[in-house]
């Protein structure tokens, strides 16, 4: 990142998001504070960064979030509450809780009694009582050494976190057949399915077929779904645990090491975390280490490797990043402070977390859930269709 340099153009796409990508592959997103005619400027986790056109190979802005749900809620229908309730949910997700409102004024409108509607407005509400709180005067700006020193013990401010309903899609995505969590699946999900899904091979013609379905063991209900597959009702299987795949992230990975060494100030939780940024906290809450997990599957190097090698994982580069210079031909880069999490591969803790990418559900799926890291992390994965 460069100085800051000399701006002579109005900020006009003020609070627009916006992707740079330098010659030497570094992709930095950010929302734009301004462009001249020799450099943009960018405000990157609270930091104002000026980047100089000439060091920039590509650069692109996102079209404002007003837009994007403009278009989007044209193609919707007034009465179509569950699409309309997927738009607050997005619109939540990207801090418009002031339009999310406005929708859920409709939605109760017309369904007063509808719980997920009235969650929301309480969700929206709260989010806009915090963001009057982080607007107000504060103290007299501090000193350039003390912000520096603050900057340096800060989290990232304001970190995206998975919804209850995204790490609910993730558990399911991740569940292992031959040893399922507790979970529930209603009737009225399974006698949804049999009507979008009529004329499918699995679904059972007679009243007696589809009976049998319903009685049966939430295992084998589960394998019905699966077998369909009935992509668009997963949402609707309620899993009250985490699957086997998922526990051993938490426990062998997460607890152990990653929000420990990797999580910190001083490395990819804090504000010099560049493009891998991960989510610092003490408390081990699931909307953190599955915000920390999904970060991890997605990410990938400035040459598109995925640091999670899902074929062999005793050789994904997050492991072998995380072994001594020596002892690898992917060694972490040079960075202040940095030091090793195992010692060899053989590190219990190693093999452990090997073993932890071989138990996630492979072919790799796609699991739908529109989530903005802090940082850029592409180029992105390709979808896995197959499978579930």
């Amino acid at each position: 990142m460069l100085g800051a340099a000399q701006e002579s153009s109005q900020p006009e796409e003020e609070g627009r998001v916006a992707t740079v990508v330098l010659h030497d592959g570094q992709v930095m997103t950010g929302t734009l504070v301004s462009e001249s005619d020799n450099s943009i400027t960018l405000m990157i986790n609270g930091i104002r960064s000026t980047i100089e056109h000439s060091k920039i190979r590509e650069s692109y802005i996102q079209p404002p979030v007003e837009d994007r749900y403009r278009t989007m809620r044209a193609t919707i229908e007034d009465d179509d509450t569950e699409r309309l309730l997927q738009i607050v949910r997005w619109l939540i997700d990207k801090e418009r809780s002031d339009l999310a409102l406005e929708e859920l004024k409709g939605i109760l409108k017309l369904e007063p009694f509808n719980k997920e509607a009235v969650n929301l407005k309480t969700v929206a509400e709260q989010n806009l009582k915090l963001q009057a709180a982080r607007n107000e005067p504060k103290d007299p700006v501090e000193n350039e050494p003390a912000k520096q020193r603050r900057r340096a013990n800060m989290a990232i401010p304001d970190f995206p976190l998975l919804t209850d309903e995204q790490i609910n899609l993730i558990r399911v995505w991740e569940i292992d057949e031959k040893d399922p969590p507790k979970m529930r699946i209603k009737r009225e999900t399974l006698e949804a399915v049999f009507e979008a899904y009529n004329e499918h091979p699995k679904v059972p013609e007679t009243a007696a077929g589809r009976d049998a379905i319903l009685a049966a063991s939430q295992q084998e209900q589960l394998r019905f779904l699966f077998s369909i597959p009935a992509r668009d009702f997963y949402h609707e299987i309620q899993v009250l645990e985490d699957p086997e795949s998922i526990r051993m992230f938490r426990d062998s990975v997460h607890r152990t090491w990653l929000r420990n060494a990797c999580a910190t100030t001083k490395c990819h939780g804090g504000v010099e975390a560049g493009r891998l940024t991960l989510v610092r906290a003490t408390a081990t809450k699931p909307e953190v280490y599955y915000t920390n997990m999904l970060i991890l599957e997605r990410y990938r190097t400035n040459e598109g490797q995925a640091i999670l090698n899902f074929q062999d994982p005793a050789e994904s580069l997050l492991l072998k990043m995380a072994l001594p210079r020596s002892q690898t031909d992917t060694p972490h880069p040079e960075v202040p402070g940095w030091r090793a999490v195992f010692k060899t591969t053989e590190d219990r803790n190693y093999r452990r977390a090997a073993e932890w990418i071989d138990a996630m559900w492979t072919p790799r799926p796609d699991y739908n859930i529109d989530y903005d890291p802090p940082t850029a992390m592409e180029p992105p994965a390709q979808a896995n269709e197959g499978g579930r």
